[in-house]
């Protein structure tokens, strides 16, 4: 079975609550409360073990009394994790989930940036770990304050052993998808951001011009998707669920499903039609990351794919 080497830098000790009812400028109480490991390569982990195509490894800062609570419950989630220790506490992420309206509001606390010893631990695991993967990601932001030189160093890594790398990130990309083999998936907003257009086709042209790039995949939402291969432009339909329970985790998911096809052999734009469906099953649960295999893959029988010239 092939292996993926994860990178989630900014791992969250994780609270959601839910709400009748949320009203912003008012007292709201929860009648509800989990509490979970999550974060963008937590989240990834998760979804990759559940679609079960991969081993996958995950590398990240966990320091503090949140860090500890993280280490426990991946422990008891037996993910496969090197957790690197820091100084500072791992954030608190909370979500509010207006369950009425299917609405969510993520509340997230700052981050203690990573030192330069913590980083070098960080990149002399990731590299140990990526000697044996067909598959590399980085997932997320950096703790606040921290050299994002770490990204640019972990991208070499990757692209010095073979791995295909998927960067679920979109800022200060120059350096990290400049050689080597590299797909992206980020959302519409941040396609916007990184290259100041606001057409997606537009917007992909000007990514394959820059970026050395073997595939691109943008999602927005429960909103049609979008991805190219630097000559077809494709548009996915997003599958319908009846209620959503918690939309955080969809893109992660989306991001380990089609790494996971990819290295295990299936087409591209193909591939991204099961991380499509797997991204709506994740809706239905409020772990982020967690989803039934077989709806994911009924729901990805639903999702219609068209073809047209990028140019």
């Amino acid at each position: 079975m092939n292996k993926i080497s994860v990178l989630g830098a900014n791992p969250a000790f994780q609270k959601t609550l839910f709400f009748p009812e949320f009203r912003y400028g008012e007292v709201n109480r929860a009648v509800e409360m989990q509490i979970f490991p999550a974060g963008k390569g937590i989240n990834f982990c998760r979804a990759a073990n559940l679609w079960g195509k991969t081993v996958n490894e995950l590398i990240q800062f966990t320091g503090g009394s949140n860090g500890d609570f993280v280490r426990e419950k991946l422990a008891e989630e037996q993910m496969l994790c090197i957790n690197i220790p820091t100084a500072g506490n791992t954030r608190c992420c909370t979500t509010c989930l207006d369950q009425k309206n299917q609405i969510m509001t993520e509340v997230i606390e700052p981050s203690t940036a990573a030192t330069i010893q913590e980083v070098n631990s960080m990149l002399e695991a990731f590299e140990k770990s990526c000697i044996s993967s067909a598959g590399a990601a980085i997932c997320g932001s950096l703790p606040d304050g921290t050299d994002y030189k770490l990204y640019e160093s972990a991208a070499e890594i990757a692209h010095k052993n073979g791995a295909i790398l998927l960067f679920d990130a979109w800022k200060s990309l120059d350096k990290c998808l400049n050689e080597g083999r590299n797909i992206l998936k980020i959302n519409k907003e941040e396609l916007f951001k990184l290259t100041s257009l606001n057409d997606v086709k537009s917007a992909l042209r000007m990514l394959f011009g820059k970026f050395k790039l073997e595939f691109a995949a943008i999602t927005d939402g429960a909103d049609a998707a979008f991805a190219s291969d630097g000559e077809n432009f494709f548009t996915y339909s997003v599958p319908r669920v009846d209620k959503v329970i918690n939309p955080i985790g969809c893109g992660d998911t989306a991001s380990a499903v089609w790494l996971s096809e990819i290295i295990s052999g299936t087409e591209y734009s193909e591939a991204f039609r099961y991380a499509l469906g797997s991204a709506s099953a994740n809706c239905l649960t409020a772990l982020p990351g967690n989803f039934v295999p077989e709806r994911a893959s009924a729901l990805a029988a639903e999702v219609s794919i068209r073809r047209s010239p990028l140019v």
